[in-house]
């Protein structure tokens, strides 16, 4: 015995689950689709630099940067990390 269907018992079985499964998937995708575009491997990079708590966008005054100390050498020669170098040097020692 085949039963007849009605338009509101098409609604409720397939309309409702229809309806649940775009608003599910709206949901789990919604995030992708704000955010925009990303990077993909092989690519070349597009977006610009971040450099996340980095120095201020304003630069100190020259004039109110402390003395650097004289070095010991004679002229000519390379400074060493040991040597008294100034703390504006970076680099491995640590001494930025």
């Amino acid at each position: 015995m085949i039963a007849e269907l009605s338009s509101h018992s098409v609604l409720v079985f397939v309309g409702i689950p229809v309806l649940v499964v775009a608003i599910v998937a709206l949901l789990v995708f919604a995030s992708s689709i704000a955010n925009g575009p990303r990077y993909r491997p092989g690519l070349s990079w597009w977006a610009p630099p971040v450099w996340i708590n980095g120095p201020t966008a304003t630069r100190p005054d020259p004039a109110s940067l402390p003395e650097l100390p004289e070095l010991n050498s004679a002229p000519g020669t390379t400074a060493t990390a040991g040597a008294g170098v100034a703390r504006t040097t970076g680099g491995a020692s640590a001494s930025w």
